[in-house]
């Protein structure tokens, strides 16, 4: 148990901020109580907000309130830039200039342009054409694979590989490739927001050197074969045609690999743990399969694949009795938001069959929804009922032995799992 686990409420915020393993066990009780005690309160240099109604309206703004893009220059940052050597701050530069070219962090005009020239693929439509037969395809061969592995199996590492086989189907990665791109990405997303690391720092622009030098040589091998149709096609149509930068594009690409990979493997792992660890509910999915859509929605309100996010503030307001600057960094807490008992009767329950649950705001809100949530939607929906239908019987090995790890994206380590029989 973390020495923060009995500390005053501000110390364990500060903990589950900056990621500590020990808090991130269970970080529910920690957000619950900020949320209805101090629903907006200052900690240190930032205003944090837990309840759903000021969450959602922070991921719905368009610019008006709040500002995406002016986080890069945002007061933690700039004052960890100045900490850091010469070599450091380029880094830093270098990983912050990368990741605020990125459709999430973009604000107005910029945003809506970008999202409009890349969003037909992540249609409904074009998903159900182009995907679905691919992901079925998928999650059966990596659950063969699992049957026929020694037990206990690990089902976090075939969590945090699936959503990237299916990244490599999107964006014509060869499967070869994606262990070297998977090493990549996890040493970013450890590192890439961590200001009071230069090492960090360092780490994450040394990765990031080596994925977009990858990136660029899959744009140009799809530009010198002719790309019919996905991402890769409407990027770099859009890119010819002048609606998009190349690095705009290249943008994207990295996005998606983030975006549609840690996120999504996140909610595949602690979404089978917490139907795993609530017996009743997995029984519920075990005997009636087709649930497993609703079971999806309610897993993403239940356990929230990305915790919080930033924004800076784009004016002074005050909220509930709060004052918030103009260029105040303000942290949305969506998994407190999650778990609001304003909007969610019961919120700390897990019910697959919860009206309600499509009100969460894990894939974000409005304009600034996720792009690839149905992707997402896709790949657990078929992970979870396919689970249900071969392995009945499968069981966690040792929920309280789980590791945590992550800041924002909470994830277990491992997941030892024993499958049990398969169905016959």
């Amino acid at each position: 148990m973390t020495a923060l686990a009995h500390a005053p409420l501000e110390d364990r915020v500060r903990g589950l901020l900056a990621g500590d393993s020990g808090l991130l066990r269970d970080p529910f009780p920690t957000w619950n109580e900020l949320r209805d005690t101090r629903p907006v309160t200052r900690i240190d240099d930032a205003v944090v907000l837990t309840r759903y109604a000021d969450v959602r309206e922070l991921l719905g703004d368009n610019n008006v309130l709040y500002s995406r893009a002016a986080t890069r220059h945002s007061e933690r940052y700039e004052r960890a830039r100045s900490s850091f050597s010469p070599t450091g701050r380029e880094a830093f530069d270098a990983v912050l200039d990368q990741e605020f070219q990125q459709l999430v962090r973009l604000d107005p005009p910029d945003h809506p342009r970008v999202k409009k020239l890349v969003q037909a693929p992540f249609s409904i439509r074009n998903l159900k054409a182009e995907m679905e037969d691919r992901v079925r395809r998928r999650v059966d061969s990596g659950l063969d694979a699992l049957a026929a592995a020694d037990s206990p199996v690990d089902f976090k590492h075939f969590a945090f590989s699936l959503p990237l086989t299916v990244l490599g189907d999107l964006l014509g990665i060869p499967f070869d490739d994606l262990d070297q791109i998977h090493g990549w990405a996890k040493r970013i997303a450890e590192n890439k927001f961590n200001a009071d690391s230069e090492t960090a720092a360092i780490e994450a622009a040394d990765a990031y050197a080596g994925l977009l030098a990858y990136i660029e040589e899959l744009l140009a091998a799809a530009r010198a074969a002719g790309a019919g149709t996905g991402l890769i096609a409407a990027l770099l149509e859009s890119e010819s045609s002048g609606a998009m930068t190349h690095d705009e594009s290249v943008a994207m690409v990295a996005l998606m690999i983030f975006a549609g990979h840690e996120t999504t493997s996140n909610l595949l792992s602690i979404g089978m743990l917490s139907l795993l660890s609530d017996r009743a509910q997995w029984e519920v999915l075990v005997a009636e399969p087709d649930l497993a859509p609703a079971a999806v929605e309610e897993l993403t309100r239940y356990v929230t694949p990305a915790h919080f996010l930033p924004y800076v503030a784009a004016e002074r307001r005050e909220l509930d009795g709060v004052v918030i600057d103009k260029g105040d960094t303000v942290i949305g807490v969506l998994a407190a938001a999650n778990r609001d008992p304003a909007v969610f009767a019961h919120p700390d329950s897990l019910d697959i069959r919860r009206r309600e649950a499509r009100m969460h705001v894990g894939f974000g809100m409005g304009t600034h929804s996720c792009l690839g949530a149905g992707l997402a939607r896709m790949e657990a929906a078929t992970l979870f009922r396919r689970m249900a239908e071969r392995f009945p019987a499968v069981r966690l090995v040792d929920e309280s032995g789980i590791e945590w790890g992550g800041r924002s994206l909470r994830t277990p380590l491992v997941m030892p799992l024993h499958l049990g029989d398969a169905a016959s």
